[in-house]
């Protein structure tokens, strides 16, 4: 009987242990699950509050408070005396893909459609002017790894470079309520370009479709960004 006592004690010991460490481990995975998924919904929610805030013109995002300038780089201040300067919804939309970028030397001085940049999707190269007159001050090395941030987030991350103005002059470029008036109608002129100049149907009022690089052909994709792309 005593043996059969011991045993069962032992196994309740056991039992109790294991129990115990269960516990502690379900409770430590606790502390480490309920900050985690915190933060992931923090995250989530700071994402739709963006999303919510970037105003929209027909489909085509903008970014509040930023400059939109005639080739579709938009500029906004990030300090004193410091633009952060990158390409816009429309004008990514143009791109097939972006699979490498070419960035300008901090220092570089350039005046207003000067090549500033080299965007490259495939055989595809734009070469993207200067918005305005200044001096480069920083450039995105995140894009030179990770290209595909242009298209991705050309409001956020994908940001190419931020130069130091050399005058007020970008005061005048379309912003917020002008720009959406500018933004709109240049959807519509793409419109009308890809449909009358490339020949190709138009959205018909949905989604804007760009015929890719292959179906416009050499000619045409130059047409296209010589159009939209390096205007100065």
């Amino acid at each position: 009987m005593t043996t059969v006592m011991e045993i069962l004690e032992a196994v309740g010991a056991f039992l109790v242990g294991l129990v115990a460490r269960l516990g502690v481990t379900l409770v430590l995975g606790l502390v480490l699950l309920v900050p985690a998924v915190i933060i992931g919904v923090s995250i989530h929610l700071v994402r739709r509050h963006r999303a919510a805030a970037v105003p929209r013109v027909d489909g085509i995002e903008l970014r509040h408070g930023a400059w939109h300038a005639p080739n579709h780089t938009w500029l906004a201040s990030c300090g004193p005396g410091e633009l952060e300067v990158g390409l816009d919804d429309l004008g990514q939309r143009i791109l097939p893909s972006v699979t490498a970028v070419e960035l300008p030397r901090p220092g570089m001085s350039v005046h207003r459609g000067d090549p500033i940049a080299v965007l490259r999707a495939g055989q595809r190269i734009v070469r993207l002017g200067a918005p305005v007159d200044g001096t480069v001050l920083r450039v995105n090395g995140r894009v030179r790894w990770d290209p595909g941030l242009v298209k991705r987030e050309p409001y956020g991350g994908g940001w190419l470079f931020r130069l130091e103005p050399a005058d007020r002059g970008y005061l005048e470029l379309p912003r917020d309520a002008a720009a959406e008036g500018w933004m709109r109608s240049e959807r519509q002129r793409l419109e009308r370009f890809v449909e009358q100049e490339l020949g190709f149907a138009a959205a018909d009022g949905g989604a804007l479709v760009v015929p890719v690089p292959g179906a416009l052909g050499e000619d045409g994709w130059k047409r296209l960004v010589s159009a939209f792309l390096h205007a100065a």
